[in-house]
């Protein structure tokens, strides 16, 4: 499936990502996955909230750069090789993987993973045909 992810880059020093995650629990946006990767000088924030516009309309109010993309939301099974059954099959159909990360929660023995992948048109086809998306 494909799910609208908001990215936010904030400064990389001490005490940014909690006003963001405060601002956004205090405008009512519920946080399902989240991911932060950050080198010397910025971090960027990757979530999928319950409301992807209203995320970022709140983040926008703090006055941070952020924007909206697509991602694909996969679920896999909750055990051991889930995860390398998944990466098998986009390797074998020369999908990259520029990130991923997880839900929060898994449900009925299965983990949502969230994924940026490259060629998007063939990853949506490869996924759909392996029933996964």
């Amino acid at each position: 499936m494909i799910l609208r992810q908001v990215s936010v880059f904030l400064e990389s020093e001490q005490g940014r990502l909690a006003p963001v995650v405060r601002h956004l629990a205090d405008r009512g946006v519920n946080l399902r996955a989240l991911m932060l990767a950050e080198t010397d000088r910025f971090g960027i924030v990757r979530f999928i909230a319950d409301d992807a516009d209203a995320a970022l309309a709140a983040v926008q109010e703090l006055g941070v750069t952020a924007r909206i993309s697509e991602v694909f939301g996969v679920e896999v099974s909750d055990r051991p090789g889930g995860l390398a059954d998944l990466l098998t099959l986009l390797d074998r159909a020369r999908v990259s993987v520029e990130y991923l990360y997880a839900e929060l929660a898994e449900i009925d023995g299965r983990a949502l993973l969230v994924l940026k992948l490259t060629p998007p048109e063939v990853a949506q086809q490869v996924l759909a045909e392996a029933g996964l998306g």
